[in-house]
């Protein structure tokens, strides 16, 4: 059952060699694949009992582009949800780890037009490196190393 599971969430080891999206979001388009004939053998049986339903060929055009444009828009709907959970993990797990500093440090970052005194909280193992500053405008958010000048202990 784990074999099911890691197919339809894209964990198998074929994915993770040559997939792009490497999040394991619930494929909608392997589902698909799977419900479909199971949908064609149910509508084949329901349209071979009723014997009184009669569609013109306009009708039955309409019905053939109305099933292509959903499976279009469930296989566009799926690769961007795949990509946006990629997206999210990747991000989520930017900085696995923070360690908080005891008590708060001071530090120049470096803006483009001059230096602003920050208080810096933690520092993360995010690659490359950032510290979590307070700005003096009270926002809070991570720099960069490199953006960080001396760090001095008082905040």
């Amino acid at each position: 059952m784990s074999d099911v599971a890691d197919f339809f969430l894209n964990k198998g080891a074929a994915n993770q060699t040559a997939s792009v999206v490497d999040a394991p979001a619930f494929s909608l388009t392997k589902v698909m694949a799977v419900v479909a004939p199971v949908v064609t053998v149910l509508a084949t049986l329901l349209t071979s009992r009723i014997k009184n339903v009669h569609f013109d060929e306009g009708q039955i055009t309409a019905l053939i582009i109305a099933l292509v444009a959903f499976l279009a828009v469930t296989s566009s709907a799926d690769v961007l949800a795949r990509g946006i959970a990629t997206s999210a993990e990747k991000t989520a797990s930017a900085r696995t780890r923070m360690l908080r500093f005891e008590a708060p440090l001071t530090a120049g970052l470096q803006l483009h037009d001059g230096t602003e005194t920050v208080t810096v909280l933690a520092v993360s193992d995010a690659v490359p490196p950032e510290y979590l500053c307070v700005r003096a405008d009270q926002t809070i958010g991570w720099q960069k190393a490199s953006s960080i000048g001396s760090l001095q202990i008082g905040g």
